[in-house]
């Protein structure tokens, strides 16, 4: 299995509305097929970043034909447009991973 973790620190202007944008970002990447999980710093060594976002797929080719989807990609390029820096990382999770 193949996690996508993605890191978002958001503009300024948009941190205020970053609870209804975790339940947007939610939506829109279930329906693009995703399976993801959205979520919201948790404790104070979170607190650097606004948003979460893994994104699970069977193997990394999955991941890459989800990832070019044309609904994926405007989620991303949406999600690009309010944040200040998204950091992202690839990981073979699982019994593959030793």
């Amino acid at each position: 299995m193949i996690q996508r973790f993605c890191f978002v620190k958001l503009l300024d202007d948009e941190v205020a509305a970053r609870s209804d944008l975790v339940e947007k970002l939610r939506a829109e990447l279930i329906s693009a097929g995703a399976d993801a999980v959205v979520g919201l710093p948790a404790d104070a060594s979170a607190a650097r970043w606004d948003l979460s976002i893994v994104i699970s797929a069977a193997s990394l080719e999955a991941w890459h034909a989800l990832s070019q989807l044309p609904s994926m990609v405007g989620v991303f390029d949406e999600l690009a447009a309010r944040a200040a820096v998204v950091k992202a990382w690839t990981f073979e999770s699982g019994a593959a991973a030793t």
